[in-house]
């Protein structure tokens, strides 16, 4: 090789050497790992049913404070995940109205917040849409109000992530809840469910990202619409997946005491 060829190839690797290697912010990082953090507690509660835990979670999530990321997107995380605490207090509570109704709406007014930051975020659109049909469900005179605008949600939330595995469970979950008069109904919502496991299971294996909650919530309702049709191995054995990803899913282990006990 040619000298002054020679020379021209070292510097180059000496200026690539000086270059600062291009890496993900440390803000960023951390954002993701404190949210993360944050998810796994109220996952691990929510399958405890452990609304205490919950509560104290939400009192946290509330409390404000310096926000991981920036203002904006600390802001997003943190309403989007107070949200998800009311929507889990209120499953918890869904047989008492009077106790389910006013977590039902801290989590409308959370997502409010959030979709004022990004209206354009399938998963805040998806799960302020599941809240909405459980509004309509405990508090019928809610319905006219709540019901089609939970429809308009999670229209735009399929547009937007028509593959995403929490908006289709949530799709079904809203259809489950809504009125018959504003598109709520059994098949409609076991079909989204199906779709929305096997969306779950094409992204078993992949890394994570946020949110990631959801897998066991479908595989155990798919399981109870299993069990309703008579389908008992098949509700067995989306159970087990169920159990796989959570263990310490309480109302998962009481069903599959049910299944084996015949």
């Amino acid at each position: 090789m040619r000298p002054a060829v020679w020379a021209g190839k070292l510097l180059l690797l000496a200026w690539l050497a000086a270059m600062p290697v291009l890496a993900a912010p440390a803000g960023a990082a951390s954002s993701s790992a404190h949210w993360m953090r944050l998810e796994r507690r109220i996952q691990r509660a929510y399958f405890q049913q452990n609304t205490a835990a919950l509560q104290a979670l939400a009192a946290t999530v509330s409390g404000g404070g310096a926000n991981p990321a920036g203002e904006r997107e600390g802001g997003q995380w943190r309403s989007y995940y107070a949200a998800l605490i009311g929507y889990r207090l209120a499953l918890l509570a869904r047989s008492d109205p009077a106790r389910a109704s006013p977590f039902a709406q801290q989590c409308v007014e959370r997502l409010d917040r959030a979709l004022a930051i990004d209206d354009g975020s399938a998963e805040a659109l998806a799960l302020q849409s599941a809240c909405l049909a459980l509004q309509s469900r405990l508090e019928p005179w809610r319905s006219p109000f709540a019901a089609p605008l939970s429809l308009i949600r999670i229209d735009k939330a399929l547009r937007l992530a028509p593959d995403n595995p929490r908006v289709l469970l949530l799709a079904a979950l809203a259809a489950r809840d809504r009125p018959r008069l504003f598109v709520g109904d059994g098949p409609q919502s076991l079909a989204l469910l199906k779709r929305a496991v096997s969306a779950f299971e094409r992204q078993r294996g992949r890394p994570r990202g946020l949110p990631g909650w959801g897998a066991a919530d479908a595989f155990m309702d798919l399981a109870r619409e299993d069990l309703t049709l008579g389908q008992t191995v098949a509700a067995r054995n989306v159970l087990e997946r169920a159990l796989l990803v959570a263990p310490d899913f309480a109302r998962a282990r009481r069903l599959m005491a049910q299944i084996v006990s015949g």
